[in-house]
């Protein structure tokens, strides 16, 4: 099986096979994970774009994997397996985890990857309550909150994002990936900062927004649906072995998106 490493001008092609899976085509998110990541591909036997991808991001000592799509026509031919088996020899000795589909997750766990909590996509247009609101700040005062919350430096990500929007002790990002602005990741130490995060990006966005929050959360999960954002599938986290992930688990309300943390 011819697994490659794809450069930027088969991201087209990339968007190409997702739109195919039903899935946003969202060129900005393919494009900003090959500039923090790799990008596998299998190209079509028939020459018709991709027959598969796969994408690998890792920060030092962890690493995950997202965007494993495998087009219909290829179908129960062993792709999904081969190439996610090969983004987890690309990752080496880190600890490897996933968000899974409800499709993909039985192909993970017979892999070896064991559940380990998750989120879930909310998305529409932002019902402001009015209540307070981050403000813009700077890249440098959330690097080491990231840091504290992950267990790694994540700068390469961080800085491709925008501007962040800050309160104390807590950020989130605002990211245009193509059909919608999403709000992650959110770092936070109280379900309040994390509202005040969620207004500040909300309020700035010119459309729809979404946030995958984490399953530990039900309480905002409650008030972002009061908020006018519908709940999406649900995505269970997967890490490879059960290994534990490094940083402050409590601190992390939501993802940058179900393919980085």
């Amino acid at each position: 099986m011819d697994i490659r490493t794809l450069a930027a001008a088969d991201l087209p092609a990339c968007s190409d096979l997702a739109e195919s899976r039903s899935w946003p085509r969202e060129p900005p998110k393919w494009a900003l994970l090959h500039q923090v990541g790799r990008v596998f591909g299998v190209p079509a036997p028939d020459g018709a774009g991709l027959a598969a991808t796969a994408v690998l991001v890792a920060f030092g000592p962890v690493a995950s994997i997202s965007m494993v799509l495998v087009a219909p026509r290829y179908e129960r031919r062993g792709l999904g397996r081969a190439i996610t088996a090969h983004a987890v020899a690309a990752a080496g000795d880190a600890v490897v985890w996933l968000h899974a589909s409800k499709l993909g997750r039985p192909l993970y766990e017979s892999m070896g990857f064991v559940a380990d909590g998750g989120c879930q996509g909310h998305v529409g247009r932002f019902v402001d309550d009015r209540g307070p609101g981050a403000v813009p700040g700077s890249l440098s005062d959330v690097l080491p909150l990231d840091r504290a919350a992950h267990g790694v430096d994540r700068t390469a990500l961080l800085e491709r994002l925008g501007t962040p929007f800050v309160v104390d002790g807590g950020f989130a990002f605002g990211t245009d990936i193509g059909h919608v602005t999403v709000i992650g990741p959110v770092v936070a130490e109280t379900a309040e900062q994390a509202k005040a995060l969620i207004r500040g990006v909300a309020r700035a966005a010119p459309g729809e927004v979404r946030v995958d929050l984490d399953f530990r959360f039900p309480a905002l999960t409650a008030w972002v649906r009061e908020r006018g954002l519908a709940p999406g599938a649900l995505a269970p986290r997967l890490v490879l072995g059960g290994r534990p992930l490094p940083g402050d688990a409590g601190k992390r309300f939501a993802p940058f998106t179900r393919a980085v943390g």
